[in-house]
């Protein structure tokens, strides 16, 4: 088993008391999710995946159509959509460098294009409009392309992302490489919220200039597309949790009742050095990829808790916000032990090669990003305009490059870039902690200042954006060229 502690996040809040049978924690959550939700029988720990595999390929045929599903009231909701009738839509899984074919075919009544999140791959394939045509309603396109990096990864509509994201459309893919671990129970999680009409459980229109400035809070907490789920473990298994947060505006703040977690990978790949984390935050379209070792007692149930985030904090603002799921800790899935005792595979963590630009920071600037919003004006922008009146930015690819996110609002942004990888190295000058990590997104606190740097080794016209998805939709973006 996995003994190495690097890190260790200090949590105040109360862990007592770990564990309970699942039919008494029906009311646990907010007084209107208590009354919609029941909690899910148990299912099988793990994931069947959707693509096809061949020599050295991956082939998914994709459909998005209109898709009534079940968010866990016990409601369909009836504007929703999925890929391939479901929420999520198919885990693609391939190997780091093997050929990814997915062939999307549009059965909707709206235009869209299918961005592969955080994958460097050719500008033609990124899914962005910038790039290609929209895929007209009953129209198809063929996406293929060569994913180079191991890791945990998602796709998602990029045009109208605040609503069509919210309905259902989104996925997960899974890009392994050879020295890659195995654990008992590898389990993708898409950790989403949804907003529901209080009187008819449908998906709930954001009708307030307000909602559209702060993001939506969904007031129903999701894990793969459905409220309260449980999966079955046994004890002394070894288990991957593959987390990426899929919500228009939630930041998730996690933890596990009664275990311990240990994070082993982030965005774009493994860790050379895991650390042991009590709770983790995982903004807007980031991804984490977290071992836990199964020593919760046989026929009990954990909870995997979010507690409530504040996106404007009161260090630097005296708004106040509205969620919909209240202030305290709420469960969003279950591990439940079945009975008896296994041992568990041991985990083997691969060792891949990251760079420590922190220990020899990169001598050339590409840019300062400005971030701001106006909230009289109800407005949010990026080195002062929106897009697409935001000035192009131009760099020179293959060289290491240092680059800044000055945060001059009063909200938390998730920033994220398309097509290379990044490293966050400090905050307001100060080093972050925790072993080096490729990122493509991450948190741009209020009224700071990040450093970061990549080696801007895949060359392109590439989209970056804040992804809050209504923020996004706003114009909080623009286009980065990185030349040959």
């Amino acid at each position: 088993m996995l003994i190495l502690l690097l890190a260790c996040v200090e949590d105040t809040r109360d862990t007592s008391s770990p564990g309970a049978n699942l039919d008494d924690t029906a009311d646990t959550g907010t007084d209107t999710e208590a009354d919609w939700i029941t909690p899910a029988a148990p299912e099988a720990c793990g994931y069947t995946a959707g693509s096809t595999p061949g020599a050295g390929t991956a082939t998914l045929d994709l459909v998005a159509s209109d898709f009534a599903w079940d968010p866990g009231t016990g409601t369909l909701l009836e504007t929703g959509l999925a890929f391939n009738g479901t929420v999520p839509g198919p885990l693609i899984e391939a190997n780091a460098g093997d050929t990814v074919v997915v062939n999307f075919t549009n059965d909707t009544d709206t235009e869209m294009t299918i961005h592969w999140h955080g994958l460097r791959i050719t500008p033609e394939m990124d899914g962005v409009m910038q790039m290609m045509d929209p895929v007209q309603p009953g129209e198809s396109f063929t996406y293929e392309f060569v994913p180079p990096d191991a890791g945990f990864y998602w796709y998602h509509p990029h045009m109208s992302g605040d609503t069509l994201l919210e309905r259902g459309l989104y996925g997960t893919m899974i890009i392994r490489e050879a020295s890659e671990g195995r654990a008992d129970c590898d389990l993708p999680i898409v950790l989403d919220d949804v907003l529901l009409d209080d009187d008819t459980r449908q998906i709930a229109p954001p009708d307030t200039d307000m909602m559209q400035l702060m993001g939506r809070l969904g007031n129903v907490l999701m894990a793969n597309g459905r409220a309260l789920r449980s999966y079955e473990v046994t004890r002394g298994q070894t288990i991957l949790l593959r987390l990426v947060n899929s919500s228009n505006a939630r930041f998730w703040d996690v933890r596990l009742e009664g275990h311990t977690m240990t994070v082993v990978g982030a965005d774009s790949g493994f860790l050379a050095e895991p650390y042991v984390a009590e709770h983790l935050l995982v903004v807007p379209g980031e991804r984490y990829m977290v071992l836990v070792e199964a020593t919760g007692e046989p026929g009990q149930s954990y909870a995997f808790l979010n507690n409530r985030f504040q996106l404007h904090d009161d260090e630097h603002s005296s708004m106040v916000e509205y969620d919909p799921m209240g202030e305290q800790e709420n469960p969003v899935f279950y591990l439940t032990y079945g009975e008896g005792e296994v041992e568990g595979t041991p985990w083997v963590q691969p060792t891949p090669d990251i760079p420590a630009f922190e220990d020899n920071v990169p001598t050339t600037f590409g840019h300062q990003w400005v971030l701001d919003e106006d909230m009289m004006g109800g407005t949010v922008t990026i080195d002062g305009a929106a897009w697409p009146d935001v000035p192009m930015v131009t760099v020179q690819g293959n060289v290491d490059t240092l680059f800044e996110v000055k945060n001059d609002s009063e909200m938390h942004h998730p920033f994220h870039i398309h097509g290379n990888r990044f490293q966050l190295l400090a905050i307001d000058g100060v080093p972050v902690e925790g072993p080096p990590a490729w990122k493509d997104t991450w948190d741009a606190p209020p009224m700071s200042t990040l450093s970061f740097a990549s080696p801007l080794d895949n060359p392109g016209e590439w989209m970056y954006h804040c992804h809050i998805l209504e923020h996004a939709e706003d114009g909080m973006a623009g286009l980065m060229t990185v030349e040959e």
